[in-house]
């Protein structure tokens, strides 16, 4: 089983890559990459980002976006590691800007998908907040890799646009008995400026 850190966004909103962005001294990507290896799910642990971006990254496991696929979203970063990676069993997918994930909260989720994927068949495991899915954190057969191809191929690259036509179910993050931040993407610097404040006062 494979991580796949998806790190080749734009950032516009931010103002810079988020991937290098700092909350205790530690950058995003590097705080992601540690929880990661703390849980000892996965044989290795993957930086999906861009072609500009990746000389910035002190790490060796990077995958970078087909160029035919340039700037359409994380499906592009999915899609490349998985075509990297095609005898993988299973890729988990996190967003680089959700820095605080847990580790129980990955367990929590392979957890659910492992109930559910015989019965069910899943091809896709998440967590929603409020019955709104995200995607960008969540568990992918490589039996999505054919749906994921076809969205690229359309014009409508969401992520949607796959969990829509697969098998996917989705943990509520209410489940997970943890801070309310730890799923929370950082999306403009004052996100980062609330959550540094939050950590401060818990």
């Amino acid at each position: 089983m494979k991580a796949i850190i998806l790190a080749g966004g734009q950032s516009e909103r931010f103002g810079e890559p988020k991937a290098f962005a700092k909350i205790d001294s530690q950058s995003f990507y590097q705080r992601i990459i540690d929880v990661l290896e703390a849980t000892n799910m996965f044989n290795q642990i993957i930086i999906s980002t861009n072609e500009t971006l990746r000389s910035q990254f002190d790490y060796p496991h990077i995958v970078v976006d087909e160029t035919k696929h340039k700037n359409k979203g994380p499906l592009a970063g999915i899609h490349a590691v998985m075509k990297t990676y095609r005898d993988e069993e299973l890729f988990f997918v996190i967003s680089v800007d959700t820095p605080m994930i847990t580790q129980k909260a990955i367990s929590k989720l392979y957890q659910f998908m492992v109930e559910h994927l015989i019965e069910d068949q899943l091809d896709i495991a998440g967590f929603k907040e409020e019955n709104y899915p995200i995607p960008t954190m969540a568990f992918y057969h490589p039996r999505t890799f054919e749906h994921i191809e076809a969205a690229l191929a359309s014009d409508d690259y969401s992520l949607k646009h796959v969990y829509k036509r697969v098998v996917s179910d989705w943990l509520d993050v209410k489940k997970i008995n943890s801070t309310d931040y730890w799923y929370k993407n950082i999306n403009y610097q004052q996100d980062l400026d609330s959550l540094k404040f939050r950590i401060l006062n818990r």
